[in-house]
């Protein structure tokens, strides 16, 4: 998704969002289709309940969620019964965030939004007094993620074919699931790999406090936290330059041990391994480099994403560490 894409579709959304504090009692799961929906007082119609939603419904209400899901797909009338009784058992302030004809978020009184248009307009500035340009846009029901790419910063790595690339991964969600994060993301030219460097996080905020309250301090921390990532580009840099000094002595051992410590998939294993005998490099660098390469070959954002932080948590993981799963 392009920039222009996100916007016209952000400001699609925005005559659509609602939000409503209300008390817990003045809820009610009832069954339409035999599908799960809510009842809000005071509002003529039932709403629809996004995925992401239920979940937070079950964590807020203390049910396990596995046996939420079970009830909502073999006994629905089961469901609506918990819900309802410990909705009025324990009455507490709920923040709804709506969508249309949907809720897709079931939090705190105290939620503070930042919604997704904010957050873009905020940074732009900032981004653009960097000559920052935006390389990809994902929008999902549970958050914003944006890649930008700085022109202004440009180094290289092994020798000076090899460009790097600053740039930064902002992301945000509306409806509780992420923290506001701003996170430096290094583009290397020649293999189109980005890798996001969460070690170098300067900001994670928190929304809470209140819907207005403090919104232009959290405003100013996002132009401020680009300001920061932006101007540590060198010493990220170095801190690559220094993963090409720890030599790799059997690279499929060290990636075997990757797959092992995260938990990845065997297709991934292989789509790494591929990806490093494309350009073998026999070094800490090559092998994060032929993680965040195989991330392109992900079919969903978020997957892809994922190998591209792991990318950065190895180059970041202590040499000691590393050096024992080549041994």
């Amino acid at each position: 998704m392009n920039l222009q894409n996100l916007t016209e579709e952000l400001e699609r959304q925005k005559p659509l969002k609602w939000d409503e504090k209300i008390d817990s009692s003045g809820l009610g799961m009832v069954l339409s289709e035999n599908q799960a929906k809510l009842h809000v007082t005071g509002k003529d119609k039932i709403f629809s309940i996004t995925r992401p939603c239920h979940s937070q419904i079950a964590e807020r209400l203390e049910i396990p969620f596995r046996y939420y899901t079970k009830m909502e797909n073999e006994a629905p009338d089961l469901l609506a019964e918990n819900v309802n009784t410990w909705l009025k058992e324990k009455p507490k302030e709920i923040f709804l965030r709506g969508l249309g004809d949907s809720i897709r978020a079931f939090l705190s009184d105290r939620y503070r939004v930042i919604d997704h248009l904010d957050m873009l307009y905020c940074s732009l500035n900032e981004l653009q007094a960097h000559e920052a340009e935006f390389e990809d846009c994902f929008l999902s029901e549970t958050e914003l993620n944006l890649k930008v790419k700085s022109l202004q910063l440009r180094d290289f790595v092994r020798h000076k074919d090899d460009l790097i690339i600053g740039g930064l991964l902002l992301t945000n969600s509306e409806t509780g699931h992420r923290a506001l994060r701003v996170e430096p993301r290094m583009f290397r030219v020649k293999c189109t790999n980005g890798m996001v460097i969460e070690e170098f996080l300067t900001r994670q905020i928190h929304l809470v406090n209140g819907k207005d309250e403090g919104d232009e301090m959290v405003y100013l921390s996002i132009r401020r936290s680009i300001k920061e990532l932006f101007g540590r580009f060198g010493e990220i840099v170095q801190v690559l330059r220094e993963t090409t000094e720890i030599k790799v002595r059997n690279a499929t051992k060290v990636i075997n041990n990757v797959v092992e410590h995260y938990r990845l998939s065997e297709t991934q294993k292989e789509n790494i391994l591929i990806a490093f005998g494309a350009e073998p490099e026999e070094d800490k660098y090559g092998i994060a480099n032929a993680v965040t390469r195989a991330a392109q070959r992900e079919e969903t954002w978020e997957r892809s994403l994922e190998l591209e932080r792991i990318g950065g948590k190895l180059v970041t993981l202590s040499p000691e560490t590393f050096k024992t799963w080549d041994e």
